[in-house]
């Protein structure tokens, strides 16, 4: 697997998330960002997302891992009310409804990989 870093490209989630309904001006974008970035560092990170990567983001911004959680999660759900179409095509299988927050940064990172 390439070593992908996401601020070697940083319009390329932003073209990914714009149809999704999650902009620059969404609260939960600079989040989402944050925790593609350290999955694209370290695709390890996938399998222990509350250790890996919701705790450090929380511990930056000085709130609990949870919020982190819950940021990703509502992203997800929003996605999923503006754009279901948009977010299965991410997701390359069907879904009968909104992504969980790891399954939704998983399809993210993919995303950003695959170009």
């Amino acid at each position: 697997m390439p070593d992908v870093k996401i601020s070697d490209s940083p319009a390329q989630l932003d073209q990914i998330l714009r149809p999704l309904g999650i902009t620059r001006s969404s609260r939960n974008y600079r989040v989402l960002c944050e925790c593609v970035a350290l999955i694209c560092e370290q695709e390890d990170r996938l399998e222990a997302v509350q250790k890996e990567i919701y705790t450090p983001i929380s511990d930056q911004r000085h709130c609990k891992w949870s919020a982190i959680q819950s940021a990703v999660r509502r992203a997800a759900e929003k996605a999923w009310a503006l754009n279901p179409e948009g977010v299965q095509q991410l997701a390359g299988y069907p879904l009968t409804g909104a992504p969980s927050a790891v399954q939704f940064l998983e399809m993210l990172y993919n995303t950003v990989v695959r170009g």
